[in-house]
């Protein structure tokens, strides 16, 4: 898949402890934390994202160089 897409960490419960990746293919991912998966975020459109975050901007661009962006969010 050719376009930028967005995974949240998950465990099998559906926990999230907080962080979320960006990556144009899932295999760049980094490794999860024990027990948990990285899991696509279905609907993403880093168009609409942009749009309602411009602070994204630095995070994709990013993504696009090293091949994946980390976030972790605020809780």
């Amino acid at each position: 898949m050719n376009r930028l897409q967005k995974f949240e960490e998950r465990g099998a419960y559906g926990e999230r402890p907080g962080r979320i990746a960006y990556a144009l293919d899932a295999s760049r991912l980094p490794e999860p934390t024990k027990g948990l998966d990285w899991r696509p975020v279905s609907g993403f459109n880093a168009e609409d994202a942009l749009r309602d975050d411009p602070g994204l901007k630095p995070i994709f661009e990013k993504a696009m160089k090293q091949g994946y962006a980390l976030v972790t969010r605020e809780k």
